[in-house]
């Protein structure tokens, strides 16, 4: 199915929609990104919801928290805690590969209409199947929305794999065409994104640096990706960052959605030159 940019009067609605788009950011952040003992160690998670980079904010919920071991199997996190601030949860990394960790919430539907001489737009909440029967007659410019939010990050345990990164082919993804485990301070970094398979473009994304709190700027880089759906970046500094994006998609002959709108945070550390 070949995926095309919403047209601005899809746009226009869906901003209508108390969505993922005017939520804060979520994201995680693991104690560490490698592991080197053969025996394995416990890694620790920190779930939150903030505007500020790695700053605790709002305890996001991690009850839907996974981990897709190297074997592409997935397993579920220990210890699942939450507080004021953030969720934490624990996980023994021992298999040896790359471990993709994912936490997120349900995709929830979205409807907006227009109603009357003024175009007065109603919002409710459902798929087009849900609530078909509650459109009124004359209702104008019907839009339904699939929102989600998530978060990514990895972890290796010895040596690199790529099993439990590379894409699926559904919805939308991010995946690492330079591995996690590779990514180094004045190297240049690749990342690909994918809408059911297929390359998607003008994807427009911000990377900042842990320690926003103690610079008087974010030095955010933005990159916007190419026809390939990729993006190229170079990281100065070693650290922690998060990528931000969000993607809105047009979804042709869908029985519940007219698009697709996810906001995605991924982790990852940039190791010493």
């Amino acid at each position: 199915m070949k995926m095309k940019t919403l047209a601005s009067s899809l746009i226009a609605a869906a901003l209508l929609v108390p969505s993922i788009t005017s939520a804060h950011p979520l994201w995680l952040l693991p104690s560490h990104f490698t592991v080197s003992k053969t025996e394995g160690d416990w890694v620790t998670v920190d779930v939150t919801a903030s505007h500020g980079t790695f700053v605790f904010d709002k305890a996001a919920p991690a009850t839907n928290a996974y981990i897709v071991m190297p074997d592409g199997s997935t397993q579920r996190p220990d210890h699942v805690l939450r507080g004021k601030r953030r969720s934490v949860f624990d996980f023994f990394f021992v298999d040896e590969g790359t471990h993709k960790i994912v936490n997120g919430f349900d995709a929830s539907y979205w409807t907006t209409y227009k109603i009357g001489g003024r175009d007065t737009v109603r919002r409710l909440r459902g798929s087009k199947a849900e609530v078909a029967s509650q459109i009124p007659e004359g209702a104008r410019e019907v839009t339904t929305i699939r929102s989600e939010r998530r978060s990514e990050s990895y972890v290796t345990v010895m040596g690199p794999t790529t099993k439990a990164i590379e894409p699926k082919g559904k919805g939308f993804e991010l995946y690492p065409v330079t591995h996690p485990a590779d990514i180094v301070e004045n190297e240049e970094t690749t990342f690909q994104f994918f809408f059911n398979g297929e390359p998607l473009a003008g994807v427009e994304s911000t990377i900042t640096r842990d320690g926003t709190l103690y610079r008087p700027a974010q030095d955010e880089i933005t990159v916007v990706s190419d026809s390939e759906g990729k993006v190229t970046f170079t990281l100065d500094q070693a650290g922690r960052y998060v990528l931000q994006t969000s993607s809105r998609t047009k979804l042709d002959n869908d029985p519940l959605a007219d698009a697709h709108s996810t906001m995605l945070s991924v982790t990852f550390e940039a190791q010493l030159d």
